[in-house]
């Protein structure tokens, strides 16, 4: 918070990105995928692929946590429709299922 522009500027992403694999983002490094529970940030990672095409980046969806109950079922249902209108390229249940999960969406 406060160390970059805030979403959906992608610069915090992207400085991210380039601070865990090295500044070279391109079509030869792997893929970088962004978790988020808002439009905003899956616009930040549309976004960060407008600054830098060459480079892989996933937008995954998660809606959040209080929409999780059983009672809230129509209103997460739909929470994640908007993520996936939005760009999102794959919605989880769970943060959990992101180690099951196969990245290679493009």
């Amino acid at each position: 918070m406060g160390d970059a522009p805030d979403k959906p500027d992608p610069q915090g992403f992207i400085k991210l990105s380039r601070k865990l694999l090295g500044d070279k983002l391109g079509s030869s490094n792997i893929p970088i995928a962004y978790v988020g529970d808002t439009i905003a940030d899956i616009k930040t990672v549309i976004n960060a692929r407008k600054e830098i095409p060459s480079q892989k980046f996933i937008s995954i969806g998660i809606a959040p946590p209080h929409l999780h109950l059983k009672s809230r079922l129509k209103e997460r249902n739909s929470y994640e429709t908007n993520l996936k209108k939005a760009g999102a390229d794959l919605i989880l249940n769970s943060i959990n299922d992101l180690k099951n999960t196969n990245l290679d969406l493009f």
